[in-house]
């Protein structure tokens, strides 16, 4: 069934109403026009001072009747704007939704002249930027069930965070997590080698070989295979140039390639304390689909599951696709709110 729009410009947060996830993207312009838009611009500013002194650009979205908190943590170069409608989804269903873009990338600051270059002096960070945005903005204002989403760098920064940290959400829920980089044409041993020759040779904050500043034309074809929404996200960033973020520096990928190190040397897996879904795209082209491999220890805290043909975004997706992964992430978080046991 069509989503029914309104008669009337909703005028506040709760007269947005829930809508099916199904029939979206051939109206999906309307949609935002109507709905994910005008709430997306209701939302709280709840910008903030992070560590060494980086502006982080936050927003929220809650509501006296909301019965569960949502963090969202997000990928590489994306913004909370490009969330407006997952954050809806999760609103109109009972969820206050706090989100937060990581710095050098969305609306925060820059750390460099050159703000396309994709750059962060330590992973480490972005992990301790999570945990202040925590802390600080969303600890205070929780409501009785507290659930983070992450996606792609966001979910290996928030494993490194919940490994780091005392705090247990009633659940979590990952998809495609930057556990592993899948980096074409060559073998991870040669890139290793390339970037620490180029760290060595003072180039952390330059492009990697073959990068460049970003590209409207080419964005998304690797990401999503749903149309409506690419083209959706690419205009985000024709009306918002301030968002671009080109390619990765010497420093950021080095980084990156330390994630699986830092993960077994945390022990994520076994010190999970909280129930874990994880949405593997069989068809990604940016990260592994290896969950497994990291999470094995989590036994009887972990569920893997995995859309064998989505790309890496799974939740901006088809509507086939991110149907199937918001309607049992839903599920998955009643059940884990209600004390049920993974089966």
């Amino acid at each position: 069934m069509s989503p029914k729009f309104p008669n009337s410009q909703p005028k506040t947060l709760t007269d947005f109403p829930a809508l099916a996830f199904a029939d979206r993207e051939a109206q999906l312009e309307s949609l935002h026009d109507k709905f994910f838009q005008p709430f997306y611009l209701m939302a709280e500013k709840c910008d903030f001072e992070a560590s060494r002194d980086v502006l982080l650009s936050a927003r929220c979205w809650r509501h006296d009747r909301s019965h569960s908190s949502v963090m969202i943590v997000s990928g590489r170069n994306e913004s909370h704007l490009k969330y407006a409608e997952v954050a809806y989804d999760f609103f109109t269903r009972g969820y206050d939704v706090w989100m937060c873009d990581h710095r050098g990338q969305g609306f925060s600051q820059r750390e460099l002249a050159d703000t396309q270059i994709g750059w962060v002096d330590s992973f480490q960070n972005y992990v301790n930027d999570v945990s202040i945005f925590y802390s600080r903005m969303v600890a205070p204002h929780l409501k009785a069930a507290f659930y983070v989403v992450a996606h792609s760098m966001g979910a290996a920064v928030t494993s490194l965070w919940l490994a780091q940290s005392r705090v247990a959400p009633t659940a979590v829920m990952y998809t495609a997590p930057m556990f592993e980089l899948i980096l074409k044409p060559y073998p991870r041993v040669v890139v290793a080698a390339m970037v620490a020759a180029g760290l060595r040779s003072g180039k952390e904050k330059m492009y990697i070989p073959g990068g460049s500043e970003f590209n409207v034309a080419d964005y998304g074809f690797d990401l999503t295979s749903s149309a409506a929404r690419r083209n959706w996200n690419r205009e985000l960033f024709v009306r918002h140039p301030e968002l671009r973020l080109g390619s990765p520096s010497y420093r950021w990928l080095h980084e990156a390639l330390q994630v699986p190190r830092r993960l077994a040397h945390s022990d994520f897996g076994n010190q999970l304390r909280c129930p874990l879904m994880v949405w593997q795209a069989g068809s990604d082209q940016v990260v592994r689909p290896n969950a497994q491999k990291y999470l094995h220890r989590a036994a009887g805290k972990c569920i893997i599951l995995s859309e064998r043909r989505s790309q890496h975004e799974l939740m901006q997706e088809t509507d086939d696709i991110r149907s199937r992964v918001l309607s049992q992430t839903l599920s998955f978080f009643e059940s884990a709110r209600h004390g049920e046991k993974l089966e």
